[in-house]
């Protein structure tokens, strides 16, 4: 979750034809009502609707652009003010007497730069305070558009929508309006009605009289001009009384190649009507549902469909809501679907039926050809050993598709990943986006593919042996998802008290959309079918649940630290989802994003749900050069029975470290802003994660050191980086977390140990590991400075064996004596094990003494190979010299001091074993260093 307002802009084509200030109902007017380019136009906002960042701003200035692509444009050109600027000609001014009514004026010709000829089909609008830190947008967080007359026209202010459903006796005023005074008129089914002589505006009231569908045209006439404007009525009789049909479920119900069982949670509505490609949109008695005798629902029986056809379709509620079925499976998009078509991203998609009808709507589909799936028998692995890789589709491959990532799979599975964890795919408001503006919640977004790809992405993850977590949205709702809109101001306005599933105001902080009621038997309902939806149809093994900590009625405002309390209710809830899901899916995955006080996460750890563990704090001081205890990544610091916390050190939500490194990193005695450095500091950090027991996650290109800053543009595309991998240094650190991940998958020590001890204050840090007669121990130095003669306690005497370069120790008693470099790590085993792969570790990590090059004539060691004896050869001029030899880890093997006027030094190495050395000679000026291979 992104604890942050979201930028995603929806693009809708409202359009704001308002008679001036006394009919304000929109949160954008204008004076006059038809606004052109070549006048003076009033803009008026009011800052109580919409995005409320305003309501109680002392100063407003307006953000605007000029689109000149088009009418339906929703593109801002020529925009003149900068933003987070307090510029006078910006500042708008406050309306005598109101408190939130703003005002600015402008003639759009002479106020933007236009070449000859280019046209300004509309105003973009954003509206914000004088740094830019609060903003006024539309309900959806979207711009604001006012549309330009470009000529003379006539259009129906009242009612707001192109069609209208009455019952007998019922009412419906009328109101038209024309840009320019004129002869106006209504005429229904031919006959007029009304007229008005040299007028702007004409109202007549129409009465239901009886059933039957009525035309009514408006028309205005200037001279030769003539506009014309339509609307439809449709008087219909009280909805028909039926219980539904045994065995019909909310949603699209299949009975057969040709029919369907509609079904319409609505509860309160007075009537439905199916419309879609089966009637040409008509509103027809027909296709009138049939509601239950409890008014909770609306059923209709639609019958004669063509097998395999894809037909679009909505239900219009009460004459004026027009929504999608809330549990289809396919959206049909009036905004966004044109780009997928465009970027051919889904086979064959059909079109959105324009001019047809407005608002999202959803597809039905009989006789489609099921998937079939091929890998059924695959390992899961248990919670403490799953090793997580959370992903998003959008970013993870530059194709941004289901097929793109499947492609990859073999990658992460040479990674050692046994779990991917996918951010939201379900139907999101827009094309690109991170997910968690969700409208519909049972169907697959397209821009990524098409069902059947995702499923075909979890199959052939299954086939590696790798679990796919889906990360579930499901504390709130936007507004487009048809819940919302049933009960709400407006097309995408705010849920209304009555709303069943959805809280007017949010109960929490941190909360984006529209807030469930989680305490609802609606929403409930709800939930428990989305979880076992998803679980069933696509085989996902589980859940992150987003924002679980807002599953709560306890109104908690905007207090962060009230809100984390313990909330018994919250427990409660949390434990009824959880039963429901195990109930169906008892070897799933529950984890839950939730941030709460320890008490309550123990609670429910400890009933079975797992738990996001946020390291990132701790871990991005230390990728500066800092020191931190990051021990409560464990689950027994916590004081939990479970080891149920999959601790991260990145997440979607959270800086990059290795930016950190690279941007902020200490200079001094090591410059951690310098790659090679930046990579053994991250090295050392991942080493020492992946030690502590327990189920991990990483963030994705996290394991090649990702270091574009998250905020610098947080939800907008980041590019992918795979070229990394070819850059030695990055590859060093891949291959480090290629080979932690290994020791986790295949030594339980590493996951549910007999005993674990961690001391993690000191600079010097230690993870001690054991599993019957198998011992682990890992040492780090954290801080900037060389720990020398840093005494390490071992489990026992003997010998001990070198993970990363298989170098074989004796240990004497329970400790031994090294000297660790600044971020140098050494992992010891009990038995030796396979080295990894490459290489990982730098063989030069002394980086923090700025010298001259040296002049190397005469400085010579040999011979190379060599076996019982080393000889080295100084240049003549040197003074006297400190001296040691090391290996390829820094560990110090032999040392003394070299004095001046001897030329030559013979060191004994028959002890030393087989292997690659550095000799090195130093003084306070300057470091000389020789390789040389011992035979």
């Amino acid at each position: 979750m992104i604890n942050m307002k979201y930028y995603y802009k929806l693009f809708s084509a409202f359009t704001f034809f308002l008679l001036g200030l006394s009919q304000v109902s929109a949160q954008v007017t204008t004076v006059p009502a038809f606004p052109r380019a070549d006048q003076n136009i009033k803009i008026i906002y009011d800052a109580s609707q919409g995005t409320t960042g305003l309501q109680d701003a002392a100063a407003v200035y307006v953000h605007i652009g000029a689109v000149l692509a088009g009418p339906n444009s929703s593109t801002w050109a020529n925009v003149p003010f900068q933003w987070g600027t307090d510029n006078p000609d910006a500042l708008m001014t406050k309306v005598e007497g109101e408190d939130t009514l703003w005002e600015w004026e402008v003639t759009p010709n002479d106020f933007f730069d236009l070449e000859e000829e280019q046209i300004i089909y509309r105003l973009g609008l954003v509206f914000r305070n004088a740094d830019g830190t609060r903003e006024g947008k539309t309900d959806t967080n979207g711009d604001f558009f006012i549309d330009l007359s470009q000529g003379f026209q006539v259009i129906f202010t009242s009612p707001a929508a192109s069609s209208v459903i009455l019952g007998i006796g019922e009412t419906q005023e009328i109101k038209i309006v024309s840009s320019e005074a004129a002869s106006l008129s209504l005429s229904v089914n031919g006959s007029q009605v009304a007229t008005a002589s040299s007028a702007s505006e004409l109202e007549y009231t129409f009465t239901a009289a009886s059933e039957g569908t009525f035309n009514v045209e408006a028309k205005a006439i200037q001279n030769d001009e003539e506009s014309t404007s339509n609307l439809t009525i449709s008087v219909v009789g009280a909805s028909p009384q039926l219980p539904l049909p045994s065995g019909a479920i909310k949603g699209i119900n299949y009975i057969s190649d040709t029919e369907v069982i509609l079904v319409l949670e609505a509860p309160g509505k007075r009537n439905a009507f199916v419309i879609g490609d089966f009637n040409d949109w008509e509103i027809l008695g027909d296709f009138q549902m049939n509601q239950t005798p409890d008014g909770e629902m609306f059923w209709f029986k639609l019958e004669n469909l063509i097998p395999g056809e894809e037909y679009i379709f909505q239900y219009l509620v009460d004459g004026v809501l027009r929504i999608g079925d809330p549990y289809a499976d396919k959206v049909s998009d009036p905004f966004h679907d044109n780009e997928i078509i465009q970027q051919n991203r889904y086979p064959d998609l059909k079109p959105y039926p324009d001019g047809k009808t407005e608002f999202q709507a959803t597809f039905l589909q009989t006789a489609q050809e099921p998937y079939e799936w091929k890998y059924l028998d695959y390992n899961k692995p248990d919670p403490e050993e799953l090793v997580v890789y959370e992903l998003l589709v959008r970013d993870f491959d530059d194709r941004r598709t289901f097929k793109a990532v499947i492609e990859r799979l073999d990658y992460l599975k040479d990674l050692g990943i046994n779990a991917l964890e996918l951010m939201p795919i379900k139907e999101f408001e827009g094309n690109l986006s991170w997910g968690y503006n969700p409208s519909f919640f049972f169907a697959v977004d397209k821009f990524y593919g098409t069902k059947n790809d995702l499923k075909e992405l979890i199959d052939e993850a299954h086939k590696r042996d790798m679990v796919v977590l889906l990360d579930m949205v499901l504390n709130h709702a936007f507004g487009q998802n048809p819940f919302v809109r049933l009960y709400n101001d407006g097309d995408y306005g705010a849920p209304t008290e009555d709303n069943p599933w959805l809280n007017r105001v949010a109960k929490h902080p941190f909360n984006v959309g529209y807030d469930f009621n989680h305490e609802s038997t609606y929403t409930q309902a709800f939930v428990d079918t989305v979880n076992n939806y998803w679980l069933t149809e696509y085989k996902f093994d589980g859940y992150r649940f987003d924002l679980s900590k807002g599953f709560t009625q306890f109104n908690s405002g905007n207090d962060v630290g009230l809100w984390s309390q313990r909330d018994e209710s919250r427990i409660a809830i949390w434990k009824n989802i959880y039963d429901n899901i195990k109930e169906r899916h008892p070897d799933s995955y529950v984890i839950l994003e939730h941030f709460s006080d320890n008490s309550e996460e123990t609670e429910l750890a400890n009933y079975g749900m797992m738990f996001w563990g946020n390291l990132n704090s701790d871990f991005r001081e230390i990728a500066k050069g800092g020191n931190r205890n990051f021990d409560w990544g464990y689950y027994q610091t916590r004081g939990w029975a479970k080891n149920h916390l999959i601790s991260y050190m990145e997440s979607h939500d959270e800086e990059r470290t290795m930016w950190e490194s690279l941007t902020s990193g200490q200079t001094s005695p090591v410059n951690i802003r310098e790659l090679k450095n930046a990579v053994n500091r991250n090295q050392l950090m991942a080493a020492f994660f992946f030690s502590i027991p327990g189920p991990k996650m990483l963030w994705q290109f996290e394991e090649f050191g990702y270091d574009l800053e998250l905020n610098n543009d947080r939800l907008g595309i980041k590019p992918t980086r795979w070229n990394y991998l070819d850059d030695p240094e990055r590859l060093r650190l891949y291959r480090l977390y290629k080979a932690m991940i290994k020791l986790k998958n295949e030594h339980k020590a590493f996951n549910k140990p007999e005993n674990a001890t961690l001391a993690l204050n000191q600079p010097v840090k230690s993870i001690r590991l054991s599993d019957g007669d198998f011992h682990v121990v890992l040492f780090g130095n954290f801080g900037l400075n060389t720990a020398n003669n840093a005494s390490l306690t071992f489990p026992r005497s003997g010998k001990w064996y070198n993970f990363f370069t298989g170098e074989e120790i004796e240990v004497t008693g329970n400790s031994r004596t090294f000297r660790l470099r600044p971020n140098e790590f050494l992992l010891f085993t009990s038995e030796p094990l396979e080295t990894p792969e490459g290489d990982i570790l730098m063989e030069e990590l002394i980086t923090n003494i700025d010298v001259e090059e040296p002049d190397l004539s005469g400085f010579k060691v040999f011979p190379v190979p060599a076996k019982t004896e080393l000889n080295v050869s100084f240049p003549k001029d040197v003074n006297q010299f400190n001296y040691r030899i090391i290996d390829v880890k820094g560990t110090v093997l032999s040392e003394g001091t070299h004095l001046a006027g001897n030329d030559n030094l013979q060191v004994d190495i028959r002890e030393f074993k087989a292997g690659l050395y550095i000799f090195e000679v130093f003084d306070s000026r300057q470091v000389l260093k020789k390789r040389f291979i011992k035979h």
